[in-house]
């Protein structure tokens, strides 16, 4: 499924001030770079180049040359799933029909799914690409403290990373004195792997495994 984001999430998971707080950050760092930082974490981790994951509301169209043939499922790639707006595709004419929702139902669970309602079929479409699109609704709700706490803090522990590439912090292993009043820092050469390891380990029970 190609997947086209819609309408993305009207909220951020955390804001400026709540990473603020949490990471010990002065007033000194302006907000803006602060939420610069946090949509950067946020997009490193949900969408179909991430783990698989909508973490605030959004909306998202999936395209598809065709309906399934194989076990007739369409399956939902980004979690977790809200709902199912509409489903359209092209008859063999080529004229765009919006398919009744009464003809398919969305099987919910960690692994959604759209199928034909039992006895039914899925219609024939015109050959082609993007001859069948999906729209549907993911997130895990419109409110920053609807996405899981170990999901916010691993966007926290981002933060702080991309912070400690522009200023002093716990990263720093190093300093040496140039001058009067000259300082130059070296960042430790593990604060990466230690970021990495703690991130895969909050995020480790969200990634969407693919089949």
């Amino acid at each position: 499924m190609r997947l086209v984001l819609v309408d993305g999430p009207e909220t951020e998971p955390l804001t400026a001030e709540e990473v603020k707080a949490r990471l010990g950050i002065s007033a000194e760092l302006a907000d803006a770079t602060v939420e610069a930082f946090i949509m950067a974490a946020r997009q490193q981790i949900e969408g179909p180049t991430g783990m698989g994951l909508a973490l605030n509301t959004q909306t998202w169209d999936g395209a598809l040359d065709g309906f399934p043939c194989d076990n007739g499922r369409i399956d939902i790639p980004l979690l977790p799933l809200q709902s199912v707006e509409f489903i359209n595709y092209r008859d063999s004419s080529g004229t765009l029909v919006g398919l009744d929702p009464d003809d398919y139902q969305v099987v919910p669970g960690q692994r959604p799914f759209i199928i034909p309602v039992p006895g039914g079929s899925w219609p024939a479409t015109t050959s082609g690409g993007d001859a069948v699109s999906v729209r549907f609704i993911a997130g895990f709700g419109d409110d920053p403290e609807d996405v899981p706490e170990p999901i916010r803090m691993a966007i926290c522990m981002i933060v702080s990373h991309l912070r400690s590439l522009s200023a002093q912090n716990l990263f720093i292993s190093q300093d040496t004195t140039e001058g009067v009043g000259s300082k130059s820092y070296v960042v430790g050469g593990n604060a990466q792997a230690a970021v990495d390891a703690v991130v895969k380990s909050l995020l480790s029970g969200y990634r969407v495994m693919r089949v």
